[in-house]
């Protein structure tokens, strides 16, 4: 199994109230607004806060055995306009639903169908304002770390 896999693995996990769940391949320059919400996959900007190391890709150390390698994915729940008139506390508590959902629905398959070495972690979970191309939303940002095997 490839990195490739994983993203298609898990663009295909059913997330109860998402309309949209985006693969690489389907990426969007701007969001239509039919689309939402939507989940789709990024990669993380830069290092993480407090210190915490955050690389989109990673070799662990050889230890004479396979290979291991750890790739660091945001899996980007984008819920709704954020120049909705709503508002985000009126969104909030179908967003938190929808984020109970997402961890749900992951747990249930946290090898990716297979193709991770381990269950994926879920590192931390963001809710608020995020941004996809040039525009505002209300949503919810996972930071995944996985690991597999490179034969």
């Amino acid at each position: 199994m490839t990195w490739r896999d994983a993203f298609a693995n898990l663009a295909a996990i059913g997330v109860p109230g998402v309309q949209t769940s985006y693969d690489l391949d389907d990426l969007p320059d701007a969001l239509p607004a039919a689309d939402l919400p939507a989940l789709l996959p990024e990669f993380p900007a830069g290092p993480g806060a407090a210190g915490e190391e955050e690389r989109g890709l990673s070799t662990l150390t050889y230890d004479g055995a396979a290979w291991r390698a750890a790739l660091h994915v945001d899996h980007v729940l984008v819920w709704s306009p954020g120049w909705s008139d709503a508002g985000v506390m009126a969104v909030l508590p179908a967003l938190i639903d929808a984020v109970d959902g997402y961890l749900a629905a992951v747990s249930a398959d946290g090898t990716l169908g297979g193709a991770l070495h381990e269950p994926l972690e879920v590192l931390r979970v963001q809710v608020g304002t995020l941004s996809y191309g040039g525009v505002h939303y209300t949503g919810a940002r996972f930071k995944h770390r996985w690991v597999r095997l490179v034969e």
